[in-house]
């Protein structure tokens, strides 16, 4: 399943003016790579990027106050990646 992130206001660049939340989209690709999702106990948000056989790798990462709003897959943190 694919993942998607709405940012909050303040995760945009000083240069770009503010208006709303901004809706960031990870989508799966069918037979190659998957996208999931974990937090960290201090309410990071990491977007992982799976592949078959090989180790997740980190995609992206959003403060606690960068992000809102998160739909996906979770994994949970310790699943050998």
């Amino acid at each position: 399943m694919s993942v998607y992130v709405k940012l909050s206001a303040e995760a945009r660049s000083p240069a770009e003016p503010s208006k709303g939340p901004l809706d960031m989209q990870y989508q799966d690709e069918p037979g190659g790579v998957t996208y999931e999702y974990d937090l960290h106990p201090s309410g990071a948000l990491r977007i992982l990027r799976v592949f078959e056989d090989t180790p997740h790798v980190v995609e992206a990462h959003f403060s606690p106050v960068a992000w809102l709003q998160v739909a996906g897959t979770y994994v949970r943190s310790g699943s050998g990646y």
